[in-house]
């Protein structure tokens, strides 16, 4: 259970999307990256590596269906690495599987902003901690 401390509304104008830079975030909340479907796709995989590349593709369909929300068209390819660990969380009386730790991309996204599944109820928040330049 996460406490508010404060609330209220601010407007304010805010850079998104892809860039040539590389972003690294934190999850200041647990991240819900899988459905029932991909749960059980997701423990079905043998290896570390599988299961990775399996959160990497699910990151990048995250991020797409966060900009489509938000009327933005992606002009490029999202890149992304993920270094997260399993944590189990309730979503309505039930046990589900969620990840904390974090991700770097080459998208920029605002901090607080909601990333996979029931970001309403506020699961997936990222927060940016460093920003990297790619090798060239």
């Amino acid at each position: 259970m996460y406490e508010i401390v404060e609330k209220g509304i601010a407007v304010r104008n805010q850079e998104f999307g892809i860039t040539d830079k590389i972003y690294s975030y934190e999850f200041a909340t647990p991240w819900l990256a899988l459905n029932q479907e991909n749960y059980m796709r997701y423990y079905g995989m043998s290896g570390m590596e599988e299961r990775k590349e399996f959160l990497r593709k699910t990151l990048i369909a995250n991020l797409l269906s966060m900009s489509k929300s938000l009327d933005y068209q992606v002009p490029g390819t999202i890149k992304c690495d993920v270094d997260v660990k399993i944590r189990k969380s309730r979503l309505k009386d039930v046990n589900v599987m969620s990840f904390t730790g974090g991700f770097c991309a080459n998208f920029l996204i605002p901090d607080y902003l909601g990333v996979g599944k029931s970001v309403s109820r506020g699961f997936g928040a990222v927060i940016r901690s460093e920003v990297r330049n790619p090798a060239k």
